[in-house]
């Protein structure tokens, strides 16, 4: 968006900020203007009577900044032997009895303003110096928290401050005073126009907000803490305004395009797949397929998120999805992030269709179905034949990565897409999408194996329609969770493998899955070794339990044949135990794998942990999982490893991950672009914030499409989703 006030904005900056190294600082923590330095939150507040106690000062890493509130015991000031200068040295208490050194460099006025008895208050970074504790290059503050004018002249007044000091994130040499000195001077001296709200006035009536310009004031100089909490509802429903109405805007583009009707046939090779299908669809399966199918048939575009917990069936609803694409004349297409995921999408749909798959157009029986993958790694010759086949139309679903984006493949008729919903499309990629389908837009099924709670679903994915698997084929998973804390119990996995043992003789499979493929050197905090999958299969087959167990491993980095040897020889039952990394993760399906061995399970995050132990049980056996890990009993990992032990449910699971990570982590980068990310709104405590915002962002687009009348939030819409729209399909 043009803003005309660009130049004037942009000189107030540079009049704000001068030296060039103090503007480089502060880019290191994404400030460029006067926007992004007022909305640079401190990150506490220290209250009046909780500045920070000397006594504690030891338990807080180096470069730590700290507020102190403290009396002049003695000065002392020398120069410096090494290099030119002053260094002058202040021993300070506070009223409990600590005492600390406070190190000023080249100033020499301290030693004549700073007076014994004197009560000052301090902001200064932590420096560990030959075994104690100092205070580093501390700055005299006045009362709100400002560093002190002038310091080296006057006399230095006693302190006693009575509001909140506010501490902010350091960057570079920026420290925190002077962060807030730098903001309080913009608060006082910048034009009126940076304050111009981002919220109607009609909405911070409606929702009783305070406006920009006290939100500001209360987090940067709050006279009691009650300010800011009085001011934080406002900046979460300011950050749930703009992501609402930047997905109402995308919901009114979508529903602007145009699509290919895919009504599919009533005897077509939907139907006969449904026919041929040895079990019955449950019934969300069932509910989220009506959708689909009713949404395929119109001219609309598809724009919809299937979500599920493991093993719920998310791969079957797409495949019918595509039949239906397929009975209507159209092709349609599986994008998958990398090569391995591809190959196994490529295999499970190939499974799926059983009897209906064909290699080619020449061996299509009736109602057969020609699936192909198209990755980067085929032959020359190979690759040429599926880009043949798919521009003349004689391939029905083709499965790959990037490579189908390429300008190079050319479809004959693309009716639909299933992408993963870590890698949704940018701009450019929708276009050639949109190219590719004859200048019309394909219907998109987004899938992401990752539950997702209801409300950061509606605050994420609000630009789509959403279907939720919430039924298992084969009923409740029967998986027990077993945590072996290795630290204490380092015998145990000696029952691990014994159990291992015992499945493989009655020729039932297990899964060892590491966090790396090759050894790395041992664990520095711990002095655990770290194998990597050779070696650690190795170390299983030196067990006699295992001794004439077929072992094999699979990675990443194994040729793709080699790859879907192991696979297949795995799937058929040749393979007792495989040894693999994180590619077992998604798409593998091996009903008759009964155990799960996870080594270093707390180098795993919470969702992957839950989608590997999905890859066993898959048909309703009572099967086992187990959580190999040296980390002590009292870390964040084992409260994380013992949430997985104790639940099978994918969505509370996936409530205490966003519970316990940042959210806009949790969220990913493809939707807030760049750095950005949640910052004040939680996506599970503010649901009632987001449904009001939505409501709102619907009514405000249907009055002013634009954003005419509203110039600062679209100002701000523009700089949090600046680099939304890059290209996030990588390449593998």
């Amino acid at each position: 968006m043009h803003d005309p006030d660009a130049f004037r904005r942009a000189q107030d900056f540079l009049a704000l900020v001068p030296k060039p190294a103090d503007r480089k600082a502060l880019a290191k923590a994404g400030i460029a203007d006067v926007d992004s330095l007022l909305r640079y939150f401190p990150r506490r507040w220290v209250d009046p009577g909780t500045f920070t106690r000397i006594r504690g000062l030891s338990d807080l890493e180096e470069g730590e900044d700290v507020v102190l509130h403290v009396t002049v015991v003695s000065v002392a000031s020398r120069r410096m032997q090494s290099r030119r200068g002053t260094i002058s040295t202040v021993s300070v208490t506070d009223h409990e009895g600590g005492f600390v050194d406070a190190v000023f460099f080249n100033q020499p006025w301290i030693g004549s303003r700073l007076t014994e008895g004197l009560r000052i208050l301090l902001s200064a970074k932590i420096k560990h110096y030959r075994g104690r504790v100092q205070l580093s290059s501390p700055s005299l503050l006045t009362a709100d928290g400002r560093i002190a004018e002038d310091q080296d002249t006057g006399e230095v007044q006693p302190l006693e401050p009575t509001r909140p000091v506010p501490v902010y994130r350091v960057a570079g040499k920026m420290t925190s005073s002077r962060f807030h000195t730098l903001i309080t001077t913009a608060l006082d001296t910048v034009r009126d126009s940076w304050f111009e709200d981002t919220v109607p006035e009609f909405l911070r009536q409606k929702h009783t907000l305070v406006d920009l310009r006290t939100g500001y004031e209360a987090m940067h100089r709050p006279a009691t803490m009650q300010d800011v909490d009085a001011a934080r509802p406002r900046w979460a429903y300011e950050e749930a305004l703009a992501l609402q109405t930047v997905l109402h805007q995308r919901r009114k583009e979508h529903a602007a395009l145009s699509a290919s009707a895919l009504p599919g046939k009533d005897d077509g090779t939907l139907a006969a797949f449904d026919r041929a299908l040895p079990f019955d669809l449950t019934l969300s399966q069932m509910h989220a397929g009506v959708d689909i199918g009713a949404e395929l048939a119109g001219d609309v575009p598809m724009n919809r998120l299937l979500q599920g917990d493991v093993g719920s069936g998310k791969t079957l609803v797409a495949l019918r999805a595509m039949l239906q694409a397929v009975d209507s004349g159209a092709q349609a297409a599986m994008l998958a992030p990398t090569e391995v995921l591809a190959a196994q999408h490529y295999r499970s749909l190939t499974a799926a269709l059983g009897d209906f798959a064909a290699e080619s157009a020449l061996l299509r029986q009736e109602n057969g179905v020609v699936i192909a993958l198209l990755t980067g790694s085929l032959s020359t010759t190979e690759r040429r034949r599926i880009l043949i086949d798919l521009a003349i139309g004689d391939i029905d679903i083709v499965v790959g990565t990037h490579a189908l984006l390429s300008e190079t493949t050319i479809f004959y008729g693309l009716g639909m897409v299933v992408v993963d919903e870590q890698h949704r499309f940018g701009v450019e990629q929708r276009e050639a999408l949109r190219q590719k389908a004859g200048g019309k837009t394909p219907h998109t099924l987004v899938m992401t194996a990752t539950p997702i709670p209801r409300t950061a679903a509606m605050t994420v994915f609000g630009d789509l329609d959403v279907s939720t698997l919430s039924h298992m084929p084969t009923g409740e998973k029967r998986i027990t969770t077993h945590l072996v804390p290795l630290a204490r119990y380092p015998q145990w996995i000696q029952r691990v493998v014994e159990v291992v043992g015992e499945h493989a003789a009655r020729d039932e499979q297990t899964f060892v899955v590491l966090p790396r493929i090759e050894t790395a050197e041992p664990d520095p905090v711990t002095g655990v070794p770290q194998p990597g999958v050779e070696d650690y299969a190795a170390f299983l087959q030196s067990f006699p339990s295992l001794a004439e167990a077929r072992v094999e491993v699979l990675h990443g980095q194994m040729p793709t044949q080699d790859k879907d040897d192991v696979m297949r020889a795995f799937s058929a039952g040749d393979i007792d135990v495989l040894v693999a990394t994180t590619v077992v993760e998604v798409g593998i399906d091996v009903p008759n794998a009964r155990v799960m061995v996870i080594v270093d399970a707390d180098r795993f995050g919470v969702a992957q942990l839950h989608q590997l132990r999905g890859r066993v049980g898959r048909a309703g056996d009572e099967s086992l999982c187990f959580l190999l890990t040296h980390t002590p009993d009292e870390s964040e990992a084992m409260e994380r490893l013992t949430t997985v032990t104790d639940t099978l449910d994918g969505f509370q699971l996936a409530e205490y991950d966003i519970r316990t990570r940042r959210e806009g982590d949790v969220l990913g980068r493809a939707q807030w672009g760049g750095k950005s990310s949640l910052k004040h709104l939680s996506v599970l405590r503010d649901e009632a914030i987001i449904r009001n915002a939505r409501d709102d962002a619907e009514e405000l687009l249907t009055v002013d499409p634009s954003l005419l009348g509203t110039p600062a939030l679209a100002r701000l819409i523009s700089l949090i989703f600046a680099t939304a729209d890059e290209d996030l399909i990588e390449a593998s």
